[in-house]
């Protein structure tokens, strides 16, 4: 069976970056012998029709995130009305929060991927190879007699060292300019961020051996000539023993990169010597979660980390000299219209280099989104598929629900303040 992996349109700059997760998935098809595909919608210059057209393919997955969650389900729509007959299955952050919700609203999606895939896919793929049931297929929720069956929540990957390293071959890496050179190095948090949904990786932190990270970016460097190296961990300071080795052997190597942490940098995890030899490997920037520098959200939001910490690590990097941003939100429980003055008050005296500002939107299944239900009050926008659910850093991002002592239009105005004094003294990133 010819398999198609598509990674959807997107509006949004920063993803449009090799999508690791076909990338990975599509090394573990190509094991199990598989004939498989990956179609990047951000990049390549053809349409979708003309491709499924030419290459006909068996089984199309579309991997899809909240931001482009209505771009993805027009790809499926589209892939069925040119390939009536295919099997068109949805995988990735968005279809693993809704489940059986999608598939209830989308008739022309025939099946769901929750958590990871490296397993559960090509299980599927042999199943409907050899016209078999899809009963057993753990993290699967599909049809069967116009009724949804939801299967068994998937296992962890324990040993992420098994896994292939992803089939960047199948990618047109040559489009991606400075984008290329992304990197998973563990996978999972611990942390109990209230906001936070981990649809895919969840709550148990693995990581790859240094040999196996060291071995992937010298893939980078040597066969795409990636010189700047973004590292996409949730949390990749969780065991800084392992940080540590990370970064040794890209100082042993000498090979001059440009690193960024998007983000996976703990505020209460880094030490000197961690960020001395981030410096020393190349580290240009790195990005704290901070969310919020009221001392009572931060405990709230169960962040796990006070603001001490905070400034103390933002103090520590800019002192080796890294660059520091930081993400903050407005609109978090226990905030009010005094939000706005406290973040650019500690904007201003702790001197960070960007920040990316984001209004505070609670995700289908997080402890946040229980808590709107029991305290706030739901604004007229999509509570049922979350589509164009606002959770970009843009300019006209809005609140999806008010409270007493918080109301919308106070959201927006305080939103509003914020990003004005960050694009006035340059700071948005």
């Amino acid at each position: 069976m010819k398999v198609l992996l598509i990674q959807p349109p997107s509006e949004t700059q920063n993803l449009k970056v090799p999508p690791l997760g076909l990338a990975y998935l599509a090394a573990v098809l190509k094991k199990k012998k598989v004939i498989v595909k990956i179609l990047d919608l951000n990049v390549e210059n053809t349409t979708l029709e003309t491709y499924l057209t030419q290459e006909k393919p068996d089984i199309v997955g579309v991997s899809a995130i909240v931001t482009n969650a209505r771009n993805a389900l027009n790809v499926t729509n589209k892939t069925k009305q040119v390939l009536p007959n295919s099997f068109v299955v949805m995988g990735g952050p968005y279809p693993s929060i809704m489940r059986t919700r999608l598939l209830i609203n989308h008739s022309e999606v025939d099946a769901v991927i929750f958590g990871e895939a490296e397993i559960t896919f090509p299980k599927l793929v042999k199943q409907l190879q050899h016209q078999k049931k899809l009963d057993t297929i753990e993290g699967l929720v599909f049809r069967r007699d116009n009724k949804i069956m939801v299967n068994l929540q998937p296992k962890p990957i324990l040993s992420l060292d098994q896994l292939p390293h992803p089939a960047l071959d199948k990618l047109k890496m040559h489009l991606y300019g400075e984008n290329a050179g992304v990197i998973f190095t563990s996978r999972g948090c611990p942390q109990q961020c209230m906001f936070c949904s981990r649809p895919i990786f969840g709550r148990t932190w693995r990581g790859n051996s240094p040999e196996y990270v060291l071995h992937e970016i010298e893939r980078l460097v040597t066969k795409y000539n990636v010189s700047t190296l973004s590292v996409i961990d949730d949390n990749f300071t969780v065991d800084l023993d392992r940080a540590e080795k990370i970064l040794d052997g890209i100082i042993a190597k000498k090979w001059k990169l440009k690193i960024y942490f998007w983000n996976g940098m703990r505020a209460d995890h880094v030490t000197k010597n961690l960020l001395d030899k981030l410096k020393k490997a190349g580290c240009i920037a790195a990005n704290y979660g901070v969310e919020s520098v009221d001392p009572e959200v931060i405990s709230f939001i169960r962040k796990g980390v006070s603001l001490e910490q905070i400034k103390r690590a933002i103090r520590l990097t800019h002192q080796v000299g890294i660059r520091v941003n930081i993400f903050l939100m407005i609109g978090n429980p226990k905030d009010n219209s005094k939000s706005a003055d406290k973040l650019i008050d500690f904007i201003k005296k702790t001197h960070v280099d960007g920040v990316h500002l984001s209004m505070a939107t609670p995700i289908f299944g997080t402890p946040f989104w229980d808590w709107v239900e029991k305290n706030g009050n739901w604004l007229d926008y999509d509570t049922e598929e979350l589509l164009d659910w606002p959770v970009d850093d843009v300019a006209g991002s809005y609140p999806v629900f008010e409270t007493i002592d918080f109301t919308a239009k106070e959201r927006i105005e305080a939103y509003l303040k914020v990003r004005n004094y960050l694009e006035e003294n340059a700071l948005l990133v």
